[in-house]
């Protein structure tokens, strides 16, 4: 039973979760799983219950503010580090003294400390914020222990795959020199992987979408 005058913080917690369903149940709709993202099957049926009270608009609004949050607050990581790294060496100018594994360092702390702090909190913002725009009511919300349940596998699973890619990466870093064939085409690649994956995303949601609306009209 849902609780009927749950504090703020819960309820930007169980906004939190509902949207991060509806997020994994676009990708549990085409028979996908994100890696290091599983879920057992009861866990689907029951997050697949919470993202069909998400209307199409409402899931945009919350991936938006997301966006804009986060990028924000990742840029604000990065302008740290690299403050605190300067500071650390002693300035600019002595940057090109500086070992290549420090600078490195510096960016894999900055990338745990963005995917596993930064957008968890962007999340959890952009929720509350959307929530507030719908005026989602306490009844749409799932339970105390449902949110307890979900969002600390949520956090758990992005802080498990950041810290294990992290670890992968940042030998390449390292060891790859920056000229080799292989950088180059790492860098041909990377900037094609967000509109491709942008694109996949609205096709994964739609698709579902639609699939859901069949199987409804079928019933």
């Amino acid at each position: 039973m849902n609780e009927l005058t749950p504090s703020t913080t819960q309820r930007w917690l169980s906004l939190l979760v509902r949207y991060w369903a509806a997020n994994m149940t676009m990708i549990h709709d085409r028979r996908n799983n994100w890696p290091g993202f599983g879920y057992s099957d009861d866990e689907k049926s029951e997050m697949s219950q919470l993202a069909n009270q998400v209307p199409r608009g409402e899931f945009r609004s919350f991936t938006v503010v997301t966006t804009v949050i986060a990028i924000t607050m990742f840029a604000i990581v990065v302008v740290a580090g690299m403050s605190c790294l300067l500071s650390a060496i002693g300035g600019e100018q002595n940057m090109s003294k500086t070992p290549a594994s420090l600078f490195f360092l510096s960016l894999a702390l900055e990338c745990i400390v963005s995917l596993t702090l930064c957008l968890p909190i962007a999340m959890l913002i952009a929720a509350a914020i959307v929530g507030r725009w719908y005026a989602i009511p306490a009844s749409a919300l799932p339970d105390r222990p449902t949110t307890a349940h979900y969002f600390h596998k949520m956090w758990f699973q992005i802080t498990r795959m950041t810290v294990i890619m992290t670890c992968l990466v940042l030998p390449l870093w390292i060891y790859v020199p920056d000229d080799s064939k292989f950088m180059a085409v790492i860098k041909l690649v990377v900037p094609l992987l967000s509109p491709v994956a942008s694109v996949m995303t609205t096709v994964f949601y739609f698709s579902s979408r639609r699939q859901r609306a069949a199987g409804n009209s079928g019933a």
